[in-house]
């Protein structure tokens, strides 16, 4: 190992010693590259390499090399350049070489060792590196994209591209990727050659040449690249994403035409074929400028467009009546509603969207979503007693829903001055929502109760004590909060051994007696420490924060056992779990006992 590190380290020697005779690294800097070189090389001579070692080594040589450039340019030096810098990159490509054979598993390694080629200028190597690692690769889609773009873009290669796609499709048929960047290409051609036509001047063609050049034109192949992947992928959606693509080039208007109408034969009964349909009427009629005579532009478009798309959406809904046929009418109108120019535009719209909600309400299609913006609405528009009834049609239709009852109970909060309507549609809404879903119920309850009536707040919440685990910990908390806040310490206390016999309990439950014992002007000692044990037995296990406040009670507590700190080290390190251990002697080490 050490003759072939001594004897790669030799062949540096030419090369450092030209840096140093033309100026562009002095005696130092020479020993220095000599020196790092040296631990590079013995590293990859380890039995067991690592790509690490690769990385770095060439990270390093990249760095140099980079230095070497800007050092060119500011000293003026152009001398020597292949006896330094063409050795320089030829070692870093010999390392790219060694470790992309190594690890030929990595893509990322790969690109790296192109992304060089390719900054250096050295075309054939890219080539060649691009077919090796696609023989290694051939099912990562992404490989061939970037191996059919670089010949496109950088090799001025369409053909071979355009081969490199069709053999990538040959392994990943069913790949979205492909598919569309080969779409992609070809119309990035037909683009290229349209403009060449047009800036040479080139007049229209006769014989059979000027067929094939007019079916290019006319994006013929773009076209049949589509049938042949819907046909490959018969999804609808697949289907309509080579729309954008085709958005993208002024002149293929006529092929995503020809691709829509192929798409409503194709998959006539789904839902998002007619939404698209609907939303490319309105945004051709957009495009288009308003003859002499009439509105503005805007407004000839938006009368024309939008009249055009919603003819669309409601023969769709003849032959569609679905809920999602209706959520995706009922978005577009919520759109235009936003996008509106005028109050009055504004205001036909919303009669509109209102209008569009309540028939779909009524044959039970609309989604919650638009029924919680249903009401959103109408309370924009004062109608307080349609906005209730709206509210309250959501719970009908969906009673399990907490959303729903939050919407019914938020409404009412707002207008209703009787409490006892509110708690009784909170007694509802805790009726009919599953008990493991109901936190939020609750907690909205708490937060009105308190301000609205607090007299109420502890009898409602005892209804919870034997709810989930998920509600019942949660009201424990509250209701320990609310003894103490209403009836005083001893009610606390009380409250407190109550629900030890009614478990289970969170560790903030015990902090808030501890709290509670701490706010009095006396606080017990022995109680305190009662409620240390009690915690330290249920979440002794998992928490080192709750062992190091117990400790720092018998610490600092003036009537505390400071000689009890070490028995609950101890005790703390037998108790926790092993990922736990380190952490609790960590931070005991910072509590010195023997200065209290």
């Amino acid at each position: 190992m050490a003759e072939l590190v001594q004897k790669n380290i030799e062949s540096f020697i030419p090369e450092l010693e030209q840096m140093e005779r033309i100026g562009l690294a002095d005696r130092d800097e020479v020993r220095e590259i000599l020196r790092r070189r040296k631990r590079f090389e013995y590293r990859l001579r380890r039995r067991r390499k690592s790509k690490e070692d690769y990385l770095t080594y060439i990270q390093y040589e990249l760095n140099l090399y980079e230095l070497l450039q800007k050092r060119r340019a500011r000293l003026r030096i152009g001398d020597k350049k292949p006896e330094i810098d063409f050795i320089i990159t030829k070692r870093i490509n010999k390392l790219f070489k060694k470790a992309v054979l190594m690890f030929s598993g990595d893509t990322k390694l790969w690109l790296s060792h192109i992304s060089f080629c390719v900054k250096m200028g050295w075309n054939h190597v890219v080539g060649t590196l691009y077919t090796r690692m696609l023989n290694l690769h051939s099912h990562k889609p992404e490989m061939w994209v970037a191996a059919a773009k670089w010949h496109m873009e950088s090799n001025a290669s369409p053909e071979l591209a355009r081969k490199l796609l069709q053999r990538g499709l040959l392994f990943n048929n069913k790949s979205f990727l492909l598919w569309h960047e080969y779409f992609r290409m070809e119309l990035i051609f037909v683009d290229k050659m349209r403009k060449r036509k047009e800036v040479l001047g080139i007049g229209e063609n006769e014989g059979d040449d000027a067929e094939v050049e007019d079916a290019v034109l006319d994006a013929k192949i773009p076209s049949l690249i589509y049938d042949a992947a819907v046909k490959s992928i018969p999804d609808v959606d697949f289907a309509l994403s080579f729309l954008p693509i085709c958005d993208t080039f002024n002149f293929a208007d006529h092929l995503a035409e020809r691709i829509l109408e192929d798409i409503q034969t194709r998959h006539p009964s789904k839902e998002q074929v007619w939404d698209v349909v609907a939303r490319r009427l309105l945004a051709s009629h957009n495009k288009r400028v308003a003859p002499s005579g009439e509105d503005s532009a805007a407004e000839f478009s938006s009368k024309k467009g939008v009249a055009a798309a919603r003819a669309v959406f409601e023969q769709a809904l003849e032959r569609l009546p679905t809920e999602t046929m209706w959520k995706l009418y009922i978005q577009f109108s919520l759109e235009l509603l936003e996008k509106s120019n005028s109050e009055k535009q504004a205001a036909k719209r919303l009669r509109q969207v209102l209008s569009l909600m309540e028939k779909a309400s009524s044959e039970e299609l609309l989604t919650f979503d638009h029924h919680q913006e249903w009401v959103k609405l109408l309370q924009s528009c004062n109608v307080e007693q349609d906005t209730l009834a709206c509210a309250r049609a959501a719970v009908k239709r969906w009673p399990n829903s907490t959303e729903a009852w939050l919407l019914l109970l938020e409404l009412l909060i707002v207008t209703t001055l009787e409490t006892e309507d509110v708690l009784r549609t909170f007694d509802e809404a805790l009726g009919a929502i599953p008990k493991q879903e109901s936190l939020p119920i609750w907690k909205r309850a708490l937060e009105w109760m308190s301000s609205a009536c607090p007299e109420n707040m502890i009898p409602f919440l005892e209804k919870a004590l034997f709810y989930p685990p998920i509600v019942c910990i949660y009201v424990k908390e509250k209701l320990l909060e609310c003894y103490y806040l209403f009836h005083g310490y001893k009610a606390a206390r009380k409250f407190y051994k109550r629900m030890l016999h009614l478990k289970p309990l969170s560790l903030v439950f015990f902090q808030h007696m501890i709290d509670i014992e701490n706010s009095n002007a006396s606080p017990d000692a022995e109680r305190l420490r009662t409620y240390f044990e009690h915690a330290t037995a249920e979440f002794g296990e998992t928490n080192v924060d709750l062992w190091m406040k117990y400790v720092l009670f018998e610490l600092k507590h003036p009537q505390g056992k400071p000689e009890q700190a070490g028995v609950l080290y101890r005790r703390a390190v037998k108790a926790l779990q092993d990922d736990l251990t380190d952490q609790f002697i960590s931070s005991y080490s910072l509590v010195d006992p023997s200065k209290e």
